[in-house]
């Protein structure tokens, strides 16, 4: 039996066959040097806005300490007045030689100047005042450390999403060749005679919607390189991410010796501890108000004229205070109450922080197992898409798979490349949060 005659196909003038097949995006030109993951969590930790607003209130923290030394140094203040008269002033002076006093006609104009000196010698309440004001420098700071982990764990989290957005550029890349090629083979058979318009028409939707992946891709990695930049305080993505020569590494232990670690290590529960020790010295506070005060202060005047019943110009006084407060409407009361209540507030929040921690070590740990788990299925689904891939594009060669077996196996072994790739990255970022919970996540250097 003779084979019937290839009978070559033109396809209608309307058709989206007849129009050139579209040529595939370029891939994207490099936009700088290399960035490397440490170089980003260095500049991070030195330029971030963010982290300069907790610095400063490290440093306004430290000012409240010269505050509260305020409180028991001594003040100096001086005086001057000068008043106008519509009457000409009029001293009063005595004189020797008769017990009569006589009268001085000194201008309209009178001038002082005036010079005090107060000094609390004692007084019980600044020296709670003072110890929580070291304190909460000390809380300053390690704020300051819990922003510069969460920060650097985003900027590390960011990058590796950059990084995997990179690669699925690259895997879109190749699809989209991949397709392409067989777009134009798929409607040279069209021409032939060989497969039908509707499997030529498939092939060229499946290699337009690779292209698309194509761009969607890189458009993604250049709005993740942005967010860097952000992170960063950059002003331009001039740079490109490469992967580092080492995986995040793991920390390994059971659940209760980590979450004794993170309770231990964890500046949020190093705050919250000397918060509750801030509340706790508002109740000797509040006791120090019913404690007597005992203050100098000491003056001196120049008056021009002089002093009429005196006729000095210069005068001068010390005094010595002695202060007890009897009563003062309830106030002291309420403020051990409100004493009482700040310490109770600070132990739930203390309570509250350590059950955080533990919810968050907890979920990073379960993220991380299962990222592992899912990791690992989704490389044995990808092997089997590749190979499932060639299989189905070798029978469609021999002619017995239609197109549509092979665009569900082309769109397949996209998926299954995505999967995998965003599978790697959980693992890389459940790694990362995992270190950030224990509290072994940080950068060198530690604070300003």
């Amino acid at each position: 039996m003779l084979a019937q005659p290839v009978v070559p196909v033109s396809a209608p003038a309307d058709s989206a066959l007849s129009a050139p097949l579209p040529d595939p995006t370029s891939p994207a030109p490099p936009d700088g040097p290399v960035l490397s993951l440490a170089q980003s969590l260095s500049i991070a930790r030195a330029q971030n806005p963010d982290l300069a607003v907790a610095y400063e209130r490290v440093v306004q923290a430290r000012n409240n300490i010269q505050r509260a030394w305020a409180a028991v140094q001594p003040t100096l203040n001086a005086v001057g007045t000068y008043g106008y008269n519509s009457y000409p002033n009029i001293s009063f002076l005595t004189t020797p030689a008769a017990p009569f006093f006589t009268t001085q006609t000194n201008g309209n104009g009178s001038k002082s100047l005036g010079l005090n000196l107060a000094w609390s010698l004692f007084n019980l309440r600044v020296l709670p005042q003072l110890q929580s004001a070291k304190q909460q420098v000390e809380v300053a700071n390690l704020n300051q450390d819990a922003q510069r982990r969460s920060l650097l764990l985003a900027t590390a989290s960011t990058y590796y999403s950059g990084l995997t957005l990179r690669e699925l550029a690259q895997v879109s890349l190749r699809l989209a060749a991949a397709t392409r090629a067989h777009a134009r083979d798929a409607q040279a058979r069209f021409e032939a005679g060989l497969i039908q318009r509707s499997a030529a028409l498939r092939a060229r939707i499946d290699y337009l919607n690779a292209d698309q992946e194509v761009r969607r891709a890189q458009y993604s990695y250049a709005e993740a390189k942005s967010q860097l930049a952000a992170l960063l305080d950059r002003h331009d993505t001039a740079f490109e991410l490469a992967a580092p020569q080492e995986a995040p590494p793991e920390l390994g232990g059971q659940f209760h010796e980590l979450l004794e670690a993170a309770l231990r290590d964890r500046p949020e529960m190093a705050a919250a501890r000397a918060n509750e020790e801030i509340a706790a010295r508002l109740k000797t506070d509040a006791w120090a108000q019913f404690a007597p005060t005992f203050n100098i202060n000491a003056d001196a005047r120049y008056n021009n004229p002089s002093v009429a019943t005196t006729g000095e110009k210069d005068t001068w006084s010390i005094s010595l205070a002695l202060s007890l407060p009897l009563y003062d409407g309830g106030f002291r009361y309420v403020a051990l109450k409100d004493a009482d209540s700040q310490l109770r507030q600070a132990k739930a929040q203390t309570r509250s922080q350590g059950v955080s921690i533990e919810d968050e070590l907890r979920r990073a740990m379960l993220e991380l197992s299962s990222a592992h788990a899912l990791r690992d299925e989704a490389e044995q689904a990808l092997a089997a898409s590749r190979e499932n891939e060639k299989l189905v594009r070798a029978q469609f060669d021999a002619g017995t798979a239609a197109q549509v077996e092979v665009s569900d196996a082309e769109s397949a072994l996209f998926q299954s490349e995505s999967n995998a790739l965003q599978q790697r990255l959980s693992v890389q970022i459940a790694a990362l949060r995992v270190a950030k919970a224990v509290g072994a996540f940080d950068a060198p250097g530690g604070s300003k």
